[in-house]
């Protein structure tokens, strides 16, 4: 079951299905397996060998599916946010190969048959000589992937920070990788490591010393003001993160009023959101209100709703003296929004009955709102779209139900074509934007209409690439990149304001870079060297920082253990990720009484 799952998920890049690292772990947990069930009386091995069987066989379908879904296999650290993420699981999402199902059927049966032919024993003189075999054979399998993991690991004395940390077994002992790792060490190990790293049963203590010594560097790097600095001072903000609007959903014929806008502004055209965790919305959401790049290990939305954040956005914007008010249809209780909104700073959270919405789905409804998003000026509105949810089929008819025969139009002019079920697909997927468009239309129409266009800059956002079109090819031929490219992440991002002249900007930018430049175009009071992402308009950044310490930049995508890698720029990467993590675990921001 292990070599077959992996096999057919050898196209995710040079991974190879017999590595020796994989052939150890996953021989050393067979032994081990197999030695424990041979030491348990017969009726007790009977349900060990098929609960165990019938586990990794759960884990298989369950990696399948997330892969589907996400682009990435599952790990134990989704299961924080799976509560609320199952509200919008939808069986059109579960696409496995059928060969791949068998394999694991096949599995499941031989371990039946297996527990159906093992019989009680009665004591002789051979029992003894049996145990004995099969404690060999367990201690034999415990060694083999002791020994292994051990090989994996850094050396104990390196700095973690260090230029020269052995990158390789920094990657192993921070685990938050699946897909390289699945490959790597195989089903068995990668389960159980899996486990070990997300439940942060290895967590070393996060260090105040080390993170003050962090942040006393960053504000040494971080590029001075600007000709932009203190430009839109005083202006109103309207932030608006787009749910799943993609590169190829924003055009001319599908979002007119979005794509109109995005001319006139300054569009950062190299601007990718990567899946940091499976929940994309939310992560994204926390990178852009925080300026911290998520954790993995060990941190759930309840450590946004209860530590100290004296640097988010809102709690900037409200010292200066703006009503700061967030504004999403879904419930306050999906995420913990309410709560975690209210601890970023802002007034409240607004859900779809504040707005007096009659179907929460509809983003046009979220116009409703637009007197508490502007009514009190100056005002920092964060604003989180709905509509362009999936799945796109007939489960969300209520959304495509009103732009459904508009979206068929223009995507026959498209010139796109695809199977019947993937057309159909596309067709909602359209139509769902156009929902979304004809809020943004309706937000401009009465922002002109009341004279506060001129003073109200918008900023415009995706919360991740369309990851709900179910079959995953033809996504990426939509975008025109393959299954394994970074470009897969590059989303739509720009900043309107009558203030600033319409321009594309080419440099490499993320979700963590969006606070640190609204702070030198608003003239926030906060140093930017607090931030572990870089002003869009300054001489720094210029790469965007992707899951386990990889990154993008002009020059390629690299994980930092590739020979050639710069090597000063993974470690930087790597210490603006663990700084991240170490301020969650600690609460830093309260601990260092920042703003005391």
């Amino acid at each position: 079951m292990d070599f077959s799952f992996r096999y057919f998920y050898l196209f995710l890049g040079p991974a190879q299905l017999f590595t020796e690292t994989s052939l150890r772990f996953t021989l050393g947990w067979a032994l081990l397996l197999t030695g424990i069930a041979a030491l348990l009386p017969a009726a007790a091995r009977r349900v060990f060998m098929i609960s165990s069987c019938a586990l990794f066989s759960l884990l298989v379908v369950l990696n399948g599916v997330m892969f589907n879904i996400f682009g990435h296999f599952f790990s134990f650290s989704d299961m924080s946010y799976a509560g609320d993420g199952v509200r919008f699981f939808s069986w059109s999402y579960i696409r496995l190969r059928k060969a791949l199902l068998l394999c694991v059927a096949l599995s499941l049966l031989m371990s039946v048959l297996a527990a159906l032919l093992t019989r009680r024993r009665e004591r002789d003189w051979a029992t003894g000589l049996r145990q004995a075999g099969a404690v060999l054979l367990a201690s034999a399998g415990l060694v083999v992937v002791g020994r292994t993991h051990l090989s994996l690991l850094p050396a104990e004395s390196q700095m973690v920070w260090s230029s020269q940390y052995d990158e390789a077994g920094a990657r192993y002992k921070r685990f938050t990788d699946p897909n390289f790792w699945l490959h790597e060490v195989g089903l068995y190990q990668y389960s159980v490591r899996d486990l070990c790293v997300s439940m942060g049963w290895e967590n070393d203590p996060a260090g105040v010393s080390r993170l003050d010594s962090f942040f006393r560097e960053r504000q040494e790097q971080v590029s001075g003001d600007n000709d932009l600095t203190g430009a839109l001072q005083g202006k109103n903000l309207i932030m608006v993160m787009l749910e799943s609007v993609d590169t190829w959903l924003l055009t001319e014929d599908y979002m007119p009023n979005l794509y109109a806008l995005q001319q006139k502004s300054v569009e950062l055209t190299r601007f990718y959101t990567p899946l940091m965790l499976s929940a994309g919305t939310f992560n994204t959401e926390i990178m852009s209100q925080t300026g911290l790049i998520p954790t993995p290990v060990g941190v759930g939305p309840v450590t946004y709703a209860d530590n100290s954040f004296p640097l988010s956005l809102a709690n900037l914007f409200g010292r200066e003296g703006y009503t700061a008010r967030s504004f999403h249809s879904a419930s306050p209780t999906i995420y913990t929004r309410g709560r975690i909104h209210v601890n970023l700073g802002f007034e409240a959270y607004h859900n779809y009955a504040a707005m007096g919405m009659d179907d929460y789905q509809l983003d046009s409804q979220m116009l409703g709102g637009y007197g508490l998003m502007t009514e009190a000026e100056p005002f920092f509105s964060f604003v989180i779209t709905y509509s362009g949810h999936g799945p796109y089929n007939n489960e969300l008819a209520s959304i495509s139900a009103a732009h459904i025969d508009a979206a068929r139009a223009a995507v026959a002019r498209s010139g796109v074509t695809a199977t019947e079920e993937n057309m159909e697909e596309y067709v909602q997927a359209v139509a769902h934007v156009m929902e979304t468009d004809a809020f943004v239309g309706g937000l401009l129409d009465a922002l002109e209409a009341d004279g506060k266009l001129e003073d109200t800059v918008l900023l415009f956002y995706t919360d991740h690439y369309g990851k709900y079109m179910s079959d995953r090819e033809f996504l990426c031929r939509l975008k025109g990149v393959s299954a394994t490219s970074p470009e897969l992440y590059r989303t739509p991002c720009f900043l309107y304001s009558a203030d600033l002249e319409a321009q594309k900007l080419d440099k490499y930018a993320g979700p963590a870079d969006l606070i640190p430049t609204l702070v030198n175009l608003f003239g926030l009071d906060a140093d930017r060297g607090w931030y572990v992402g870089d002003d869009i308009f300054g001489s720094g950044g210029g790469f965007v920082v992707f899951p386990n310490c990889a990154w993008l930049d002009e020059s390629g995508y690299w994980n930092g253990s590739e020979p050639d890698a710069d090597r000063e720029r993974a470690a930087d990467v790597r210490r603006r990720t663990e700084a991240c993590a170490d301020c969650l675990h600690s609460d830093y921001y309260r601990v260092t009484k920042l703003l005391d």
